[in-house]
């Protein structure tokens, strides 16, 4: 079987499975919905670029960003 870059979540999912890398389908799911990992999509179809996947399981996910406080000082609560 070849091996292409591109493929489906389910493709890659098959694939790091394939290479003896234990991921989950919905992190995988999840990770593409929130941004983290890069998808091209075809109508609903999401497709990854594997080495976009293994850089962020190499490298982990970056943490959020927080917002930063909105306080000006103490303020008084009647």
């Amino acid at each position: 079987m070849q091996k292409y870059d591109v493929g489906t979540i389910r493709q890659t999912l098959d694939r790091l499975h394939s290479e003896g890398i234990s991921v989950t389908e919905s992190s995988l799911r999840t990770w593409v919905r929130t941004g983290v990992i890069p998808a091209a999509y075809c109508g609903q179809k999401a497709y990854l670029y594997y080495p976009n996947v293994m850089k962020v399981l190499m490298e982990g996910t970056p943490l959020p960003e927080l917002p930063p406080e909105v306080t000006d000082g103490i303020r008084r609560i009647m």
